[in-house]
């Protein structure tokens, strides 16, 4: 099966800012002449939900700090001048770029760490490829060590003999001398490489609470250098869940994070036109397709979401909904099997994505609200088999004969999934496994959910009702 998951390689990260892929690549250059104005110790959180592109927008705009560098030696030639080409069409010519040194910082990926200074340090000296020593004449390494052994209270020389076989200097002995010790790091090392140093710290809200709090308290105490800009590329909303683990349910985490960060912005929404042809998804043409559009966006679906859910729908139902096909659907029968395949199993399979519970709950009967959402948001013509001759879901166009649509769903879910027709709980049961089983092989790329509705139509009651007419709901 074909993915549709955009990763953040290297490849991925030029290409898809050159030829503005999701129609994020103005709000990236915006964000740089936002970074290229500050002049002081300042902090970013840039929010958005998990799934949404967080990762591959800071990444981005590294790659565009870094091209707009040209300290830096470590990038290739070719895609400096691509990423540079793309830049003039956002960017004014008479705007001129501060040389920036971006380092990228993974939270999640170290917090097995003892203290993340470490860690911290240690990723900024191997991104930007630096040989820098104190005037001590031990190299940053070492001061890294020091560093954590002094926060820690742990001896870590074994950890610096196996990075690069020295041992650390003596522990420092004050707050105060490591702050110095820090800022001295930064300031000799900025001037051979740029002005600012920008520092992406990404997965903060997927990290151990301890880890995460105790990170944000470090950078607080000892990175307060004002040629320093920290951007936390977060999910506020999980962040702030991750610190309540650490202090309590009822401390107001909201107000703790106030202290780390000087400004939010929201991670700017994709251009869904955009990655639709990304996908080669049409949202407008079949019936199935304006299905998949709004249960992507009732159930809010981020980018990742998106790549996970279309796939499985087209391995579910594209070959019987698409082309030639979807016009062979002109008996009652067949308009029943049709209208499963093009709304209801979509819905199902959005449900596994978004919510396993409400899934169980709307194949046992109890929650037609999913159907509901989705309806909501589709064009209402989707619906126009249950309607009989003269009906109509617009007043405007048959005064005499409007339907109400959440009416007309409501009995269409209740007789396909409703208990009452079936009169047993043995009857539920069966058809939720029923269900579960086929949509578990749809979307592992089986057909044999175009031959459950034939199979259900075996029950009393249910589908059987709309296999006869789907016009008489009663």
């Amino acid at each position: 099966m074909k993915t549709y998951e955009i990763l953040p390689t290297d490849e991925n990260l030029v290409q898809t800012l050159i030829d503005d892929t999701i129609g994020r690549a103005s709000d990236i250059f915006r964000f740089v002449t936002i970074l290229n104005s500050i002049d002081c110790s300042y902090s970013i959180a840039l929010d958005g939900r998990w799934g949404s592109g967080k990762t591959f927008f800071v990444k981005q705009t590294k790659l565009v700090l870094d091209a707009n560098n040209a300290h830096l030696t470590v990038m290739d030639a070719d895609v400096r001048k691509k990423v540079l080409t793309s830049c003039a069409k956002f960017i004014p010519v008479n705007s001129e770029l501060q040389p920036q040194v971006c380092v990228y910082y993974d939270a999640w990926e170290n917090d097995n760490d003892e203290d993340p200074i470490l860690s911290l340090i240690y990723t900024i000296l191997t991104g930007i490829n630096s040989d820098y020593s104190f005037s001590t004449g031990k190299d940053v390494l070492s001061i890294a060590a020091t560093i954590g052994e002094f926060l820690t209270g742990r001896n870590i020389a074994e950890i610096l003999k196996e990075l690069r076989n020295e041992s650390p200097l003596d522990s420092l002995k004050s707050k105060r001398e490591l702050r110095e010790k820090v800022n001295e790091f930064f300031d000799s090392l900025l001037p051979e490489k740029g002005n600012r140093l920008i520092i992406m710290v990404d997965e903060l809200d997927r990290c151990k609470p301890s880890y995460a709090v105790k990170l944000l308290e470090r950078i607080k105490h000892y990175f307060t250098n004002d040629r320093i800009t920290f951007v936390f590329s977060v999910n506020t909303y999980e962040l702030q869940k991750t610190i309540r683990k650490c202090y309590g349910d009822d401390f107001d985490a909201s107000r703790y994070l106030d202290r780390f960060f000087d400004l939010h912005m929201s991670l700017p929404p994709v251009n869904m036109k955009k990655y639709y042809e990304v996908i080669d998804f049409s949202n407008s043409l079949y019936q199935v397709d304006q299905t998949i559009d709004a249960v992507i966006k009732a159930f809010g679906f981020e980018l990742r979401e998106i790549s996970k859910y279309f796939p499985k729908v087209k391995a579910a139902v594209y070959q019987e909904t698409h082309g030639d096909r979807c016009y062979e659907y002109a008996f009652p029968e067949e308009k029943a099997l049709h209208f499963g395949l093009r709304t209801i199993v979509p819905i199902m399979i959005g449900l596994q994505i978004y919510d396993s519970a409400q899934l169980v709950d709307f194949i046992d009967g109890e929650n037609y609200e999913p159907l509901m959402a989705v309806a909501h948001r589709a064009d209402c013509r989707v619906f126009s088999c249950l309607l009989e001759h003269g009906e109509s879901f617009n007043t405007k166009e048959n005064p005499l004969g409007e339907i109400h649509l959440d009416e007309r769903l409501k009995k269409v879910y209740y007789a396909i999934f409703g208990n009452a027709l079936a009169g047993t709980k043995l009857f539920a049961n069966w058809k939720a496994g029923i269900w579960r089983r086929y949509t578990r092989e749809a979307v592992e790329g089986s057909r044999t959910i175009y031959k459950f509705f034939g199979l259900y139509s075996l029950m009393d009651g249910g589908l059987r009702r709309i296999y006869r007419s789907p016009l008489h709901l009663q």
